[in-house]
C-alpha cells in the first residue's frame, strides 16, 4: 500500500491520470490519497502518516526534501458575463477593489493571493470565503465575485472564463515532498518515481 497527500488543485488536475497509469502498471498496489492544504501535507510527511506528499516549496519545513515537478500559475476566474470576461489578460491593479472570493484561511492559495496584493500595495476586497475550490468556482459562476485560483482548478464547466494574470509572483513550484534520509517502501518508491517522471515539467 502507498499513502500520499497532495494539494487539492493537484488532486483535481494532473494527479488522477498519473495514478491511473500507476494502477495499470502495478495493479496489486493499493493507493490511499489525502487532499490536504500545504502545511498539513508537510506535517503528515514529517510525522510519517503518509509515505510522501505533493505540495509547494514555500515554507518547506526542516527535515523535508523537495523534488521539483511542475509549475502552477494563479489565474483569474470570472463569470462569462463579467466585464472582465472578454480580456485576454489582466494585471493585479485591474483587480484592486473588485470583490474577490477567497479560499479558506489555512489555504496556501489564500496566502499567496494575500501576499501578492500586499507586496503590490493594492487593496484586496474580500467578498466571500469558502474552503473548497469547487465551491469558490460555483460562487463565481453565480456572479458573486471573482477569484484567483491555480489554473489546475479549472474544471472545464460552462459559465466561467479563465484569464491570465500578468504578474511575476503568480507562479508557484509544486513538487514531491519526503522526509530527509527516508527509505521508501518498494511500493512507495515505484509510485514516487512514476509520479516524478509523469508529472515533471507540466504546467498544470
Amino acid at each position: 500500500m502507498v499513502t500520499l497527500a497532495a494539494l487539492p488543485s493537484v488532486c483535481a488536475g494532473v494527479l488522477p491520470p498519473a495514478l491511473r497509469q500507476f494502477r495499470e502498471q502495478f495493479a496489486g498496489i493499493e493507493v490511499r490519497l489525502q487532499d490536504l492544504v500545504a502545511h498539513r501535507i508537510h506535517a503528515q510527511v514529517r510525522a510519517g502518516e503518509v509515505d510522501f506528499g505533493i505540495g509547494g516549496r514555500a515554507r518547506l519545513s526542516h527535515g523535508l526534501d523537495f523534488q521539483p515537478l511542475l509549475e502552477d500559475r494563479l489565474c483569474l476566474f470570472v463569470a462569462t458575463d463579467h466585464p472582465l470576461a472578454q480580456r485576454q489578460s489582466v494585471t493585479l491593479k485591474d483587480l484592486a477593489r473588485q470583490p474577490i472570493i477567497l479560499t479558506g484561511r489555512d489555504s496556501s492559495v489564500r496566502e499567496q493571493v494575500e501576499a501578492l496584493f500586499d507586496d503590490s500595495r493594492l487593496s484586496l476586497l474580500p467578498a466571500m470565503e469558502a474552503n473548497y475550490m469547487s465551491t469558490v468556482l460555483a460562487l463565481v459562476r453565480q456572479g458573486l465575485g471573482i477569484t484567483l485560483l491555480p489554473e489546475s482548478a479549472d474544471d472545464g464547466r460552462e459559465g466561467l472564463r479563465r484569464i491570465a494574470i500578468k504578474h511575476p509572483g503568480v507562479s508557484r513550484e509544486i513538487g514531491l515532498i519526503r522526509r530527509s534520509g527516508q527509505q521508501l517502501s518498494p511500493a512507495a518508491q515505484r509510485c514516487y518515481e512514476l509520479l516524478r517522471q509523469n508529472l515533471a515539467g507540466k504546467h498544470r
